[in-house]
């Protein structure tokens, strides 16, 4: 009887499981679990060879594929069942699967089932930014990396914030990285990363890295010059050389040079200097010019004249008229102009007295005050002149002939006019009158002839 068991499992080997060579394989099994798993859990997995006979002891042993010398659970089928391999999930379980069919018998070949492909989370811990170069030490138009740097976690993708906000810019983004590329003033800010990971879209697990806070410095921008001229108080004067910047990050340089050669160099935590120089009036000083330098940064702003002039000359009013609709002038603008003077300042008198600022008729204008604006009435009438002076001494002024203003005389024609318009309409009704004297004589003259 016993005989006659053992002969009916061996027709069923060879009836079920084809022949390799001399020897006999199984069939391949079938492997089957879940798909993703977190570290630390409890997870069975299963495998078994659809439709053995339940008398073929079968010994089921499961691997990671990466790493086929190592058996991370194994099951001894005697009576047909399937073989079970509850695992406590670590990440060297991530990757693909692998059962192994094998039977007692050294004739039987093995078998191998398809790869089952596992996903091992670890929640993502431990989150911070690494910055290249250091983010207290960059300069605009170099390149900034950050990278968002785990202690712990796997699957992760990541997400950067601004000033709180989704970073939306232009950045180039490698997994973990961000890359921003000839940096500016407008990326400096608070940056921010959080990483993530998700188990079966049920769970999510996040962790921010603190704030990182950018100041992208900036190299110092050519600087305007420009000068002005103070009067001492014994009575010589100095000039005053305003070197100004747009931008740049402090400590900034600041040297004033007379052609090529420094006359003097100070640094400031500003984007501005300034400089004074003995001054003489009316005597060739040469050109000045300023120098702004920061972190190797090197401009020089353009030549600015440090001769001054004194004002001198001849001083004219010009007037500018406005008319209305019936041509009559209802407004007026004075300009002043004196012949000579580096930086003259000008005052307005009506029957000598001041003008200043703004009126019921009239406003002064232009830093030098220069223009008067007037609407032409009874209250604005009278006797202007202006007054031409040195901006940086007043202790001296010029003085402009006076002009009279008055509605009646601005609009009242005068004799040249009234010739010219006189003049202008006889030649024109001479010619009127030659012109039909001739249509005559030429008609009768035709006339005559026929």
């Amino acid at each position: 009887m016993e005989s006659m068991h053992v002969s009916l499992i061996l027709i069923g080997i060879f009836v079920l499981y084809p022949r390799t060579g001399a020897l006999l394989k199984l069939d391949k099994p079938v492997l089957f679990g879940p798909s993703v798993a977190t570290e630390g859990s409890v997870v069975d997995f299963y495998c078994e060879i659809p439709g053995k006979p339940a008398t073929l002891p079968v010994l089921y042993e499961l691997y990671v594929e990466t790493n086929q010398n190592k058996v991370i659970g194994g099951h001894s089928s005697l009576s047909g069942e399937i073989a079970t391999f509850p695992l406590v999930i670590n990440t060297q379980h991530d990757g693909q699967l692998i059962c192994k069919a094998s039977g007692n018998n050294t004739d039987i070949e093995s078998s191998f089932s398809e790869g089952l492909d596992l996903k091992v989370i670890v929640p993502v811990e431990g989150v911070t930014i690494i910055s290249h170069p250091s983010s207290n030490n960059v300069w605009e138009g170099q390149t900034l990396t950050l990278q968002c740097k785990k202690t712990k976690g796997t699957y992760v993708f990541y997400n950067w914030f601004w000033n709180e906000r989704p970073v939306e810019m232009a950045y180039d983004r490698t997994d973990d990285t961000l890359i921003i590329h000839r940096l500016s003033a407008r990326n400096t800010g608070h940056y921010m990363c959080v990483a993530s990971n998700r188990f079966n879209d049920t769970m999510t697990f996040n962790s921010s890295s603190d704030v990182l806070s950018v100041q992208v410095k900036e190299y110092v921008s050519k600087p305007e010059i420009s000068v002005d001229v103070v009067k001492l108080k014994d009575g010589g004067f100095k000039a005053i050389i305003s070197c100004r910047s747009e931008k740049g990050t402090p400590l900034n340089t600041f040297s004033l040079l007379n052609n090529t050669d420094i006359i003097t160099t100070e640094t400031s935590d500003s984007t501005s200097m300034l400089f004074s120089v003995p001054l003489e009036l009316n005597r060739y000083m040469g050109h000045v010019s300023c120098n702004a330098s920061n972190e190797g940064n090197w401009v020089l702003s353009e030549p600015a004249d440090l001769t001054v002039e004194s004002v001198g000359g001849a001083v004219t009013v010009t007037p500018f008229t406005h008319t209305g609709r019936d041509f009559q002038v209802v407004g007026l603008v004075l300009r002043c102009k004196v012949e000579r003077g580096t930086f003259p300042f000008y005052h307005w008198f009506l029957n000598n007295s001041r003008l200043e600022g703004q009126g019921g008729f009239y406003a002064v204008a232009w830093s030098d005050e220069s223009v008067l604006s007037l609407s032409v009435g009874q209250d604005s009438a009278g006797f202007y002149h202006c007054e031409a002076s040195d901006r940086f001494d007043n202790s001296t002024s010029i003085r402009s002939p006076r002009m009279l203003i008055n509605k009646e005389a601005l609009n009242r024609v005068s004799p040249v006019v009234a010739v010219v318009v006189f003049t202008s309409f006889a030649v024109l009704n001479v010619a009127l009158m030659a012109c039909c004297i001739y249509g005559v004589v030429l008609r009768e003259f035709i006339t005559s002839l026929i």
